[in-house]
């Protein structure tokens, strides 16, 4: 992917899946759900003796025999094809979604989920002046 995105900040953007269709604050609020429930049920299952059970207690602190090493954030990325339909009225657009989870072990900040969106198409950074007039040239046309 290029570098050229869109963050998904406003939270009545729609995400289009193949099968799926998601507003982009419910996408985030089932994206950390599931991670953490997943999470929780996985330290359950294998019966693993953790006195925190919140995600990120297996990997808060990692022991290398008399050290330990402190984990301050995890991070987890996936990318997905997905549709976009944004706020500003522009339409659906096509494109590729890169989901980042930011999962904080060892503190009381929140669990963070970060959208972003890279369109099929290129984005057009074109700036209209003042005047109405777009600040990009037409070389083909200029005649000395």
């Amino acid at each position: 992917m290029e570098n050229k995105f869109i963050p998904l900040e406003c939270e009545d953007d729609v995400i289009c899946f193949e099968k799926d269709t998601f507003k982009v604050s419910k996408l985030r609020e089932l994206v950390i759900r599931e991670i953490v429930n997943k999470w929780r049920r996985e330290i359950c299952t294998y019966k693993t003796k953790i006195k925190n059970d919140f995600v990120g207690s297996l990997f808060g602190r990692i022991s290398t025999g008399d050290e330990s090493i402190p984990f301050t954030e995890i991070q987890l990325n996936a990318v997905k094809d997905c549709q976009v339909l944004k706020s500003d009225g522009k339409g659906w657009q096509q494109g590729k979604l890169e989901i980042r989870i930011f999962i904080y072990p060892n503190s009381h900040k929140a669990n963070n989920v970060c959208l972003e969106f890279y369109p099929d198409e290129p984005i057009n950074i074109g700036l209209t002046l003042g005047n109405g007039k777009s600040n990009h040239r037409d070389t083909e046309n200029t005649e000395k």
